[in-house]
């Protein structure tokens, strides 16, 4: 009988899948089970199968009733789904596939009060933070992204209600095209999910949400693969930040947890620039010169896109 590697299902929150839970793969593939021929059989939301790409064998799609309507990601979990639903979900999961495969091991997160929340609930040391998406990602992002400069990614995270929103982003829009010196060095191109970033509404910048997916890419596919072409980002604290620290990629962010986005999530030490402003009402006219100085002294030492480079 063949063995299998199940992991799933992850319900939360899309950093603490990024960054807490999907990096156990590689880790799976290329240290603990090294030369072992597991199948890797992933059960979570279709829009995040990019975050296990090529190294996944199986995509099993999660769908939960009410899922983003009436229940909301939260670390580890999603509220409103009860504990005994998720445990089902998990059991289905195992009970499908032991009937073909010998599961060496079954992974998926506590999500019961207080364990939801624990960001250490899997050991960093036993994670690899090399991200594989699937070919279509790289066709795509090649064909609508010029090659031809540096690429910077603005993060314009924006969640109706949240209080860490940043309303000044058209603004920040605004004073970027009028910089003809940066629009000539630079590629500017805008990421986030529909429904929770802010576009530019004159469409002055490239934007991902612009690429037409297919059945083998994610706006998350898309993300990562321009984070391994991107040279600098910059954005409020949010898990796009967040994964340009893991992509070496330099950061620019503001908010109000300076040691967790600059020590705990930055695993490679990468630079960033982070600035205090937890009321997240910062000026454009105090964050742009920032921005425009760190732009510069990139484009002066290196002038190329940063390389993908993920160690643990």
């Amino acid at each position: 009988m063949e063995t299998a590697v199940l992991m799933g299902p992850f319900v939360g929150e899309m950093y603490w899948e990024a960054g807490r839970f999907a990096p156990m793969l590689p880790y799976f593939k290329k240290s603990k089970y090294k030369n072992k021929d597991h199948k890797y059989i992933i059960y979570t939301r279709e829009e995040r199968f990019d975050l296990y790409g090529n190294m996944a064998d199986i995509f099993v799609p999660m769908r939960v009733p009410g899922d983003y309507e009436d229940k909301s990601p939260n670390c580890f979990k999603l509220n409103g789904l009860k504990n005994p639903v998720y445990q089902s979900m998990a059991k289905k999961f195992r009970n499908k596939y032991e009937q073909k495969y010998k599961i060496v091991e079954h992974v998926y997160p506590s999500v019961r009060k207080g364990d939801f929340v624990n960001k250490n609930q899997y050991n960093r040391r036993f994670m690899d933070y090399t991200y594989s998406p699937r070919k279509d990602n790289y066709k795509l992002v090649e064909e609508y992204l010029p090659n031809s400069r540096p690429v910077v990614v603005l993060a314009p995270r924006f969640r109706e209600g949240f209080k860490r929103n940043w309303r000044k982003w058209p603004e920040f829009y605004d004073r970027l095209w009028q910089d003809q010196e940066l629009r000539k060095k630079f590629h500017f191109i805008i990421c986030g999910k529909k429904g929770e970033y802010i576009p530019d509404e004159k469409h002055r910048f490239f934007d991902m949400n612009d690429i037409e997916l297919t059945k083998s890419s994610s706006l998350i596919g898309l993300l990562l693969v321009i984070l391994e072409r991107s040279a600098f980002t910059f954005g409020s604290q949010s898990a796009i930040p967040n994964l340009s620290l893991l992509y070496g990629v330099e950061v620019l962010e503001f908010g109000c947890q300076k040691s967790l986005h600059t020590k705990t999530y930055n695993i490679r030490r990468t630079p960033i620039t982070f600035i205090e402003n937890k009321k997240y009402n910062i000026d454009v006219g105090e964050i742009y010169p920032i921005f425009k100085k760190l732009l510069k002294k990139k484009e002066n030492k290196h002038g190329k896109p940063s390389k993908h480079m993920v160690s643990k």
